[in-house]
Parts: C-alpha cells; sequence; structure tokens
C-alpha cells in the first residue's frame, strides 16, 4: 500500500508533510479536483486512491459472481478432485463463467485461461481472479522480437513471389521445368498456367495450413484444394511445384532478415515446434472445440498440469482451418452445461432440432424468464448468410433499400472477390483462392451451371449486379455502432448475440438421392445452422430451415 509521502522540500520542517494538493485522477470533465495526498502515481484524493481503486476492483469481482446451477458446481466439485475434465457446455449456457468460478474456488492454484480471441481475454482478465492468467494461444507464443517481422505492409502474392525469388527457387528444384511458367489441367480439361504468384498463393496457404496443423513436417496434405483443380494428376503437379517454394517461404520466415511478412500463426508454429513447457498448475481452455491442432498438442503435452477443457461440439465449424475440436482429444471425465441463459424456451426447441440429428451429448434448457418466439421477424437486427456471395447479396438488397448496413468483419472480403471477378471478365488469371483454378469468367460461369455451392451464387451476383455494384456496396459499409442492420456469415456471427435474427435463404437443402429420396446433410452444415439459430436472444426466423422436418435428412461426414 502506499501511503502519503514525506516532503523534506526546503521550508518545511523535517518530517512535515506538504499541505494537500487537489487530486489529479481523470475524469471525463477533467481533473478530479478534491483535496489530495501524493502517492507514487500523481496526487490523489481518498476516492482515487490506489487503496479505493483495489477495492473497487476487488467489489467489481466480487459482484459478478452467481449463484452456481447444479451442473456448474458439479464441475466446479470435480475440479477439486484433481482430474483432467472435458466439458460439453451447449450455447450461453456460461462456459467462461463456469471457468471463472473454477479459479476462484482455489487461489493457491497458478490458473491459466486460454481464450479463443484477445478481445475475450481481455474481458476475462477484469473479473478472473488474480491467481488466474488470461490469455489467447498466440499471447502465449508471442515473443517481442518477431514485432519487426509482423510489421511489414501487407504483401500480394506477386510481391511476395519477387521477394522471395519463386522462379529461381523452382529452377533450382526442379531444372530446367523451374524456368519457364507450367501450367496443369483443369477438371473440366481446360489448362490453367500456374503463374509464378500463383505458386506463391498456393505456398503461402500451405505454410498457414501446417501452421494450423500438429504436423513436424510439411507435405503435399497442406497444400489446399481449389475449386476446378481436384484431378489426382493435377494434385500432383501443382505439390511438385508449391512443396519448394513452401518450404523456402518457411525457412525466410525463420530468418531474423528474411523479407516475407510474418503472420501470427507463423510465430505460434515455430513455438510449438519447440515443445513448451507453461507455467501453471492448472489450464482452463474455452471454446475448445475451435481449438487449431497446434495448440492442442502443446496443451495435451503438459503432463505436469491438470487441464479442464470446455467448449461445444456442436459449434465446432472451423475444421476448414484446423480446428478439429479439442474436446474429443482431451483425457478425463465429461460433464455437461446445458441451461443456457441467452434466450427463452422457443429458440432452445430450434437449437434442440439440430443436436438431436447430430446426435449431440446435451440438449439446451431455455432461460424461462427470457421471453423468446420463432417466427416472421420484422427489422431483424441481424440477417445470418450461409455463404459469404449470400451476405454480398443482402449487403447490396438492403443498401439499395435505404437501409444502413454493416458486415461483420468488414467489406475487404467482397472487394477482393469482385476484383478477382474483374480479372477474370478481363480474362486474366486471378491468385484469389476461390477462383484461381480459372482462366476467364466463362469458363467460371460454365463450371458454376453444374455446381450447387457458393460459386453459383457469387456468379449470378455478377451476372445480375456488376463487380462494380460489388466495390460499392463494399466502400459503402457502416459500423455496426451506426448501422440500423449487421450481416454477417454464420462462420463469423460464432459468439456474437442479437435480439432479433433472421436467416437468409442460402440455407438450402440438400438435394434428394434419386433412388431413395433421402436428403444426404454433412454434419459441419448442421453444426453451422445450430449456431445460426442461437444467435438470437428473444425473436428468430429460421423459416429457411424448414426442410429439416420433413424427416428426410440423413447425417453424413
Amino acid at each position: 500500500m502506499t501511503v502519503a509521502a514525506v516532503d523534506t522540500a526546503p521550508g518545511l520542517a523535517p518530517g512535515a508533510v506538504r499541505p494537500a494538493r487537489t487530486c489529479t485522477w481523470g475524469t471525463p470533465t477533467g481533473p478530479c479536483g478534491a483535496d489530495a495526498q501524493p502517492y507514487m502515481d500523481g496526487y490523489r484524493c481518498r476516492d482515487h486512491s490506489p487503496v479505493a481503486r483495489l477495492a473497487r476492483t476487488a467489489a467489481a469481482k466480487e459482484a459478478t459472481r452467481m449463484d452456481p446451477t447444479p451442473e456448474q458446481a458439479e464441475v466446479i466439485a470435480a475440479y477439486g478432485d484433481g482430474v483432467d475434465l472435458t466439458v460439453q457446455a451447449g450455447a450461453g449456457c456460461g462456459k467462461s463463467t463456469t471457468l471463472k468460478e473454477v479459479a476462484r474456488s482455489d487461489p493457491r492454484a497458478r490458473m491459466l485461461y486460454i481464450a479463443y480471441n484477445k478481445p475475450i481475454a481481455l474481458d476475462a482478465a477484469k473479473s478472473f481472479p488474480s491467481n488466474a492468467t488470461c490469455k489467447t494461444g498466440h499471447s502465449l507464443a508471442y515473443d517481442a522480437r518477431h514485432q519487426v517481422r509482423l510489421s511489414i505492409p501487407y504483401q500480394t502474392a506477386h510481391v511476395a513471389a519477387q521477394a522471395l525469388g519463386v522462379r529461381e527457387i523452382l529452377a533450382r528444384d526442379l531444372g530446367e521445368d523451374g524456368r519457364s511458367t507450367q501450367a496443369v489441367m483443369a477438371d473440366d480439361a481446360r489448362v490453367v498456367a500456374m503463374t509464378s504468384k500463383k505458386v506463391m498463393r498456393f505456398a503461402l496457404d500451405a505454410v498457414r495450413r501446417w501452421c494450423y496443423s500438429a504436423d513436424p513436417e510439411m507435405t503435399a496434405a497442406h497444400i489446399p484444394r481449389v475449386d476446378n483443380l481436384t484431378r489426382p494428376d493435377t494434385r500432383e503437379a501443382i505439390a511438385r511445384l508449391v512443396l519448394p517454394v513452401a518450404r523456402a517461404a518457411w525457412a525466410d520466415l525463420m530468418q531474423s532478415d528474411g523479407v516475407l511478412r510474418m503472420e501470427h500463426d507463423h510465430y505460434m508454429k515455430a513455438w510449438a515446434l519447440g515443445r513448451p513447457r507453461l507455467a501453471a498448475d492448472v489450464v482452463l481452455l474455452d471454446e475448445a472445440q475451435d481449438t487449431n491442432d497446434v495448440l492442442t498438442a502443446v496443451l495435451l503435452d503438459q503432463d505436469h498440469a491438470q487441464r479442464i477443457a470446455v467448449g461445444d461440439s456442436a459449434q465446432a465449424i472451423y475444421a476448414w482451418r484446423g480446428a478439429n475440436d479439442a474436446l474429443a482429444k482431451f483425457p478425463g471425465d465429461t460433464l455437461t452445461l446445458s441451461q443456457s441463459f441467452r434466450f427463452g424456451v422457443a429458440v432452445a426447441e430450434q437449437a434442440n432440432v439440430w443436436l438431436n440429428l447430430i446426435s449431440a451429448p446435451l440438449r439446451l434448457i431455455g432461460h424461462e424468464p427470457t421471453a423468446s418466439v420463432v417466427g416472421p421477424v420484422d427489422q431483424a437486427d441481424a440477417i445470418l448468410c450461409r455463404t459469404n456471395a449470400g451476405a454480398v447479396g443482402v449487403v447490396i438488397e438492403a443498401l439499395a433499400a435505404g437501409r444502413k448496413v454493416a458486415l461483420v468483419g468488414g467489406g475487404g472480403a467482397i472487394k477482393s472477390l469482385a476484383y478477382a471477378a474483374l480479372d477474370l471478365l478481363d480474362g486474366k488469371p486471378t491468385d484469389h483462392p476461390d477462383l484461381m483454378g480459372f482462366t476467364n469468367w466463362a469458363q467460371l460461369q460454365e463450371y458454376a451451371a453444374e455446381e450447387a455451392g457458393s460459386l453459383r451464387v457469387l456468379v449470378k451476383l455478377i451476372d445480375d449486379f456488376g463487380a462494380e455494384a460489388m466495390i460499392s456496396a463494399a466502400e459503402a459499409l457502416v459500423t455496426e455502432q451506426r448501422a440500423d442492420l449487421v450481416v454477417s456469415t454464420a462462420h463469423k456471427a460464432k459468439g456474437r448475440e442479437w435480439s432479433r435474427v433472421t436467416l437468409h435463404g442460402d440455407f438450402t437443402p440438400p438435394r434428394p438421392d434419386p433412388s431413395t429420396g433421402l436428403r444426404l446433410l454433412r454434419r459441419e452444415y448442421a453444426r453451422l445452422a445450430y449456431v445460426s439459430v442461437t444467435r438470437a436472444r428473444h425473436a428468430l426466423d429460421c423459416a429457411v430451415l424448414d426442410w429439416v422436418h420433413d424427416g428426410s435428412i440423413v447425417i453424413t461426414d
């Protein structure tokens, strides 16, 4: 505790205390101005002294305490038994609150709470007890020495290819074949040129996918699959070009004087390869279903610590970027949290339709004091879409209707797709990950006509509105604080909630099998639907998912 300083300045008797000054603690209207005494951080009045501030912080943390539900109490008791645990916790069921109470139950233990992202970690640090350190996986791995490489300006694939010297790498590894632009055969039997920037785009994506994984070496399995370039011989040809460049890129990233821009996943992979030991008695992993394999492997290696992993396997929707549901990999008993505090009974019933379909280990209990309805919603706060292309269409239509629209994640993805479409319309290749398997717009149109996914929606948007309209729409977006409508993909909506939610029409049903009439629905699609319906607190319009009730749906992996 800091006490009033003794002033020995000239003119005062030894041991005398300088007369009170005014408090300099900042308030919204300026310095406090009350009578004050000197402290290490300036002149402070009684209310703003360090002791008073610490007391208020402690009181605020205490105010966040709640009486645990029987399920939460069971988790806290199981922690006290000293065993590893996994906890299946449904949407809005107090995952983070439960982990906070675990930390409070044993103030002598060094606890490490690992959050899914930085905002969650910062928020947790305000309310978790002092024996808990709140971090993200990336902040565990971060070293200040990386900052220079992280600060390199964003590089296009073309700039990165020139900086790394892709042509020289291919000439060294492939000999004469590497000195000229190679070509591969597309699924539609047309030839696609593998330019330096396209090879670099594949290579950078391969490095990123490897960084998500627990694999010690980079292989062809880490090279992303691209529409229209899926033939086995084509994949082999792409790997022959891409792997030498991807490995050279990683070697460059590990050099202090390298030329490529470092990303956060790069230093995390380097940290994980060193098999770190975490300074904690207990590791509390939140949102475990979204944990990438690279971090999961590090945590499974912490045999000295008790581990509690909390999450919702039904919300595991990021397998495409290396998150393979860590809950299934952690040892120990499994408990559940099923009482949702986010929404009422009606929304919980919709969620349980999807939980039942995928045979999830829990069913949600709605919060009875919270009124919720399922049906048509006027003036939704948020419209959720399954695809990026669907979100673009909603944005364009809403702007045309005079709405002030925000898009979760911003308009960068829209502009990137639109500029890639302009390249194809001009007959030029693009290195956009979704479109680099095509050489011109006509080829993409033909391919999309036979494909029922997001490319068909994208082609229709461009053909109906034009790429320039998409760019204009992206530039007309406003912040969420200024918006009267928020548009989001279901993936980006995860972790968010709104009062009134409508699901967009791109949640289309799978086509029925001609012989059986059954509709095969991928498990990840069903999980995405579950995530979407559980974003609503009070009103939910999910009529576009009514097809789930016709009895023809069969889940497939």
